[in-house]
């Protein structure tokens, strides 16, 4: 899908933390990133800030391949930290999609299929005129 791949090349964050797309089509979207060195936290494991990250940029993709949304809502738990050297995988699929929302499961493994976070978001479909700024004011 051109519109996701130009969502994907787009992003700052995908491209600065090295996540690889894997698959993306209206309503599902899932990449993969390392968690390097420079993603540990103090305790030397992967930052939970990573682990969502992959989370979140799934989110975008899948929710953003047919038409504009942005995200206003997760709720996320992560049960399992994330190791040097793993392969961290995050999907989002749809499981709702109205003409006010958008609501989506989010889900991160490693490589291997072994769960670190669950989650769900909101998004709210939006014009990209109105995200530029160039939307009513007040509104």
């Amino acid at each position: 899908m051109d519109r996701v791949q130009e969502i994907y090349r787009g992003d700052r964050l995908m491209q600065d933390f090295g996540m690889k797309l894997i698959e993306a089509r209206a309503g599902y979207a899932k990449l993969s990133v390392v968690v390097e060195e420079r993603f540990l936290n103090a305790h030397n494991i992967g930052h939970g800030v990573l682990t969502f990250a992959i989370a979140d940029a799934a989110f975008a993709l899948s929710v953003n391949a047919e038409s504009d949304a942005t995200g206003v809502n997760w709720g996320f738990n992560i049960i399992r930290a994330a190791k040097p050297g793993e392969t961290l995988v995050g999907e989002s699929r749809v499981i709702h999609k109205g003409r006010q929302q958008v609501v989506c499961e989010l889900t991160v493994t490693t490589a291997e299929g072994k769960l670190l976070a669950r989650g769900i978001s909101t998004a709210l479909p939006v014009t990209r005129e109105a995200l530029a700024g160039g939307g009513k004011k007040g509104a």
